[in-house]
């Protein structure tokens, strides 16, 4: 009896072992999915997408005077980056997030209920660990072809949808802080001072490259930016006011390739940086120029914010960026006015029946008498 006691104890403690070790492979393969989740939400080169519907608008549109000749322009978007996160305070989009244009036609012949509408009020959240893809919505613009002031026979603009809004870019690479870099004395370090390469951040700008170099008061980061995405970068204040195509301003040479550096931090000590294209040469933020889509910032960290080191260590540089982004897509139409089957436009008749004179090619208008 006790034997058998004994068997029964020995195989419980070797189910629950069994039991635990099984807890313990999966609770590790939760962290590594969570893990590689967090890295997909803080990568790509977009932000604000956007897609013509399927035959919305049709490529071939017939139109006749006096019918009903409307449409619709269905858009969908998508935000395929990573702002904004729930966990930066951002619950759905600020108003004034963005706009999306419509231009590229005539407004005499095609006229729409809206010509510009707001992004603030769609679901388009950026990439989180519960929505890994984004957030997506569709936006509508209801048109109207106005036959009677089309004066040719087929019509062929091109509809251009143009999105402006308002984006952030946040980049966090650990580096290392070497409070000794010319000491004589050999010793084993943790990190070593050197150069790094950064991939896309989940944003249309990134940080790209950050070059560091210790002196002995003060180590150095140039960090280096760059429009990754297909559109213009915009200043902040332009992103809206002069994106409108029927607006009474437009966006200036001054206005495109600047982006606003918010903060450059190692952990919580802020960083002196510049030089910056627009008022303080140096300060701890300002707007950076980028030529042919690149451009660089110099971030210094004094000496006195690691005096109470003594050996090298790493810590994380947090670089915050926000700036205005614009880009657009098109779509090709093509306008027929409907001919009718006497050889004459519908509401103009030429030489049919009823008609007081008759189209010769050679000579012109004939009179006809009854």
């Amino acid at each position: 009896m006790i034997n058998l006691k004994r068997r029964l104890i020995f195989v419980l403690v070797l189910v629950l072992l069994i039991a635990a070790s099984g807890c313990k492979i999966k609770g590790k393969g939760d962290t590594k999915k969570t893990q590689k989740s967090i890295d997909e939400i803080r990568a790509g080169t977009e932000g604000i997408v956007m897609n013509f519907l399927a035959n919305a608008p049709p490529e071939k549109l017939h139109v006749e005077p006096g019918a009903d000749n409307s449409f619709d322009v269905v858009l969908e978007l998508k935000n395929k980056g990573a702002y904004p996160q729930p966990d930066e305070g951002v619950s759905g989009l600020a108003p004034g997030f963005g706009k999306v244009f419509l231009s590229g036609y005539d407004t005499n012949i095609l006229t729409f209920d809206k010509t510009d509408s707001d992004l603030s009020q769609k679901a388009l959240e950026g990439k989180s660990s519960i929505n890994p893809n984004g957030g997506q919505d569709l936006l509508t613009f209801k048109g109207k072809i106005n036959a009677e002031n089309l004066n040719v026979e087929k019509y062929e603009p091109t509809l251009l949808a143009t999105v402006c809004y308002y984006y952030f870019t946040i980049a966090g690479p650990s580096v290392c802080i070497d409070p000794n870099p010319y000491s004589t004395v050999k010793e084993k370090k943790v990190c070593t001072v050197q150069d790094t390469t950064l991939s896309d951040q989940g944003a249309s700008i990134a940080v790209t490259k950050i070059d560091e170099e210790a002196f002995a008061t003060k180590t150095q980061f140039r960090i280096t930016i760059k429009n990754v995405g297909g559109g213009d970068a915009l200043k902040a204040d332009a992103a809206l006011e002069k994106c409108n195509p029927h607006g009474t301003q437009k966006i200036e040479r001054e206005d495109i390739d600047k982006v606003n550096l918010m903060s450059v931090k190692a952990a919580d000590k802020l960083l002196q940086c510049g030089p910056f294209a627009e008022g303080n040469v140096k300060g701890t933020g300002g707007l950076i120029r980028l030529i042919n889509g690149e451009g660089f910032v110099i971030c210094e960290l004094s000496s006195s914010e690691y005096s109470n080191k003594i050996s090298a260590y790493t810590t994380p540089l947090v670089i915050q960026l926000s700036y205005g982004y614009r880009s657009t897509i098109e779509r090709k139409l093509q306008i027929k006015k409907e001919i009718s089957a006497l050889g004459t436009t519908s509401g103009s008749p030429i030489g049919g029946v009823g008609s007081e004179e008759s189209f010769d090619r050679t000579t012109g208008p004939v009179k006809i008498t009854p």
